[in-house]
């Protein structure tokens, strides 16, 4: 059968998803990535070693359906929240929004000053695609990044965040019109994704309109998870629209994650966590083993010349964001701007997906495509490894939001074995942070200070939403 599907791939690339975060997690010193060490999985057996993974239309599919679930997921991760002014707050936020703007404008013009000396090296042909694709940046490493640093609600913190969702937006629509005149011309049809957008806008402003009259519940809908499903269609519309006039469906994805984060509201962190729970768990590392998989980097490692463009590249990428960061200076100082775009210059999903669509356009060939995803996974590495290294937090002053006093509810086991026997009122929390619940067995305990912990208790943690990651890594250390 010419369309079977290849079981012997799609369990190679399941085990791979399965044991990659748990060889991650046994690396202490050095944090890796998630996405990155699904790549490096992919490279060692897919076509550059073992070539034990092959692709066929389903395996294809799925990654496709990954692509464009890791940007809405993106889109997703906008909080729109950041760009509304509230009583007290307007001049502070237009602030925020007006340095934002120029840091870029100084991005683009940057980009494209080195992308001129990248298309007379060959690197690529295009000049203003290479400039799209050096004014990116990774809100998956960035943001995710922040929260860890404890840097997410400090005005340092904003800025990144405001101008990496910023950047991401107008990057994506760069690609999408760009890649559309490349591969049909300048035509009327090279503005079809006009289209998507309009009709992204009307599908916004009537779900907006009847998204009171009909609650997704768990009283009406239990079990069903009806926001999930309304996730899917919402993404499989607006694709299949991309996808008709010719515009990138990765465009009708983010857009699709962009509606949901402005209709959710005050739902929006459980939403997230839902939709994750499919992405991460399912559909991106498929789209992340099988890139690594589908390239083959025996080239590079071949080509002495290749290599050495491999730090060429990287500088490239710091010089664009350290010119971005400029305006940075004279908020924070030297080393708030050099450390800033030391963290902007990692590079990800929207590097990863415009170097894909720029090698299907012929823009670049398959050696310079494979450096650039090569690169793009070292920055990963490298510049996070860098921030820490020189980043100094002196000065920096945290702010009140009313996203940090969010309640989290999480469950989890206990396998910290410093824990074990030790009675509650013994334990630090993390600030506002408990243990409501102990399930043992088939018993449910509501603890008070003098309640030990036993090993393999289940246990139902309450917190601040901002204090999640410490609390977790208490119990399971």
């Amino acid at each position: 059968m010419e369309n079977a599907i290849n079981f012997q791939s799609i369990l190679i690339i399941s085990v791979l998803a399965f044991f990659t975060p748990l060889a991650i997690n046994s690396f202490k010193k050095v944090k890796i990535p998630y996405v990155v060490g699904e790549i490096l999985v992919g490279l060692i057996f897919g076509k550059s070693f073992l070539n034990l993974i092959y692709s066929d239309i389903w395996i294809v599919f799925l990654s496709n359906l990954g692509v464009a679930y890791l940007m809405f997921l993106s889109g997703l991760e906008i909080d729109f929240s950041q760009f509304q002014f509230k009583k007290g707050q307007k001049s502070d936020k237009l602030h925020k929004l007006l340095i934002c703007l120029i840091m870029l404008i100084i991005s683009i013009g940057v980009s494209l000053v080195v992308s001129v000396f990248l298309v007379k090296i060959g690197l690529i042909n295009n000049l203003v695609f290479s400039a799209i694709l050096l004014s990116a940046t990774a809100p998956g490493i960035v943001v995710p990044f922040l929260k860890q640093r404890d840097l997410i609600h400090t005005d340092y913190g904003q800025f990144l965040l405001i101008f990496t969702l910023m950047c991401e937006f107008i990057c994506l629509i760069a690609i999408t019109v760009v890649s559309s005149i490349l591969d049909k011309g300048l035509s009327y049809r090279s503005f079809f994704f006009l289209l998507v957008i309009m009709v992204s806008y009307l599908i916004y402003r009537i779900l907006k309109q009847y998204i009171r009259k009909f609650r997704f519940s768990i009283e009406n809908y239990k079990n069903l998870h009806i926001e999930v499903r309304a996730a899917f269609a919402l993404i499989i519309v607006l694709v299949s629209l991309s996808q008709s006039v010719g515009a990138e469906i990765v465009m009708g994805s983010f857009l699709a994650g962009v509606i949901f984060s402005l209709i959710s509201g005050y739902g929006r962190e459980n939403l997230k966590e839902k939709l994750d729970i499919i992405g991460y768990g399912f559909l991106i590392p498929i789209f992340f083993i099988h890139l690594g998989a589908d390239m083959d980097i025996k080239s590079i490692f071949g080509d002495v010349k290749l290599l050495a463009l491999i730090p060429l590249v990287l500088v490239a990428f710091y010089i664009v964001k350290l010119f971005t960061t400029l305006p940075l200076y004279f908020l924070f100082g030297r080393n708030k701007t050099v450390s800033a775009g030391v963290l902007l210059s990692s590079q990800l999903s929207i590097m990863i997906v415009g170097v894909q669509i720029a090698h299907n356009l012929g823009i670049i060939n398959t050696s310079f495509y494979t450096l650039f995803i090569l690169t793009a996974i070292i920055s990963c590495f490298v510049f996070p490894m860098i921030f820490d290294r020189i980043f100094n937090f002196e000065g920096i002053k945290r702010f009140k939001d009313s996203a940090l006093y969010k309640i989290c509810i999480r469950e989890s086991v206990l396998t910290n074995e410093d824990l074990f026997g030790k009675a509650l009122k013994d334990i630090e929390f993390p600030k506002s942070c408990r243990i409501v619940m102990i399930i043992r067995g088939e018993d449910e305990i509501l603890p008070n200070g003098e309640s030990t912990l036993q090993q393999g208790d289940n246990l139902l943690l309450a917190g601040i939403k901002e204090k999640e990651e410490q609390m977790v890594r208490l119990v399971t250390k």
